[in-house]
């Protein structure tokens, strides 16, 4: 139950990117007029955001293999299905989330620099993808109403979940990309 209390703390303390001492209060004078200072921030708080995300997801994985070690049966299987999702997510984002290199170089490979924003993005979307499967199975567990102190647990992982899939989303806005569900990405 610790361990899932310490994953609430980490899912649920977003984190933004380092603070630019040379930022304006005014959102419109933060807004860099070099069309790769804005890319570089982008990608670089995208990143940020993402790793935070990677290290709230490993916590979560972990903590419905524990609970899944404890289990039997439909229970126990279910709990592995979850772990299982949560891992696809992670490895969705895993290499997305180092900071880009320092500005300079970032501007002499500025193509490059935008083609790993856009898979980052597609890379987030399908994470989320794994983390709402997640959520669905930690939901149908919840809804077959199980004894103490197994409720309070998966009660806990489905926030924890919550906060990450918020995080997740988070990211991908902040670098210029569009949140897609499944539905979304089979219409198109």
């Amino acid at each position: 139950m610790l361990g899932i209390v310490a994953i609430l703390g980490v899912c649920g303390c977003s984190k933004e990117a380092p603070h630019d001492p040379n930022a304006t209060g005014s959102a419109k004078e933060s807004i860099p007029s070099d069309p790769d200072q804005a890319l570089y921030n982008q990608v670089r708080s995208g990143a940020y955001q993402i790793g935070t995300a990677v290290d709230s997801i490993e916590d979560v994985r972990k903590t419905a293999r524990e609970i899944a070690s404890r289990e039997k049966g439909d229970t126990h299987k279910a709990l592995l299905e979850v772990a299982e999702h949560i891992d696809d997510a992670g490895q969705s984002l895993a290499d997305f989330s180092e900071d880009p290199p320092a500005f300079d170089e970032f501007k002499k490979n500025f193509a490059a620099q935008d083609e790993k924003r856009l898979k980052a993005i597609d890379g987030a979307n399908e994470a989320l993808g794994d983390l709402h499967d997640a959520q669905d199975v930690v939901g149908d567990l919840l809804d077959s109403h199980p004894p103490e102190p197994e409720n309070t647990q998966l009660t806990n992982a489905d926030s924890a979940l919550d906060d990450c899939i918020q995080s997740v989303e988070s990211a991908i806005k902040t670098m210029g990309g569009k949140v897609t569900t499944a539905k979304d990405s089979k219409e198109t």
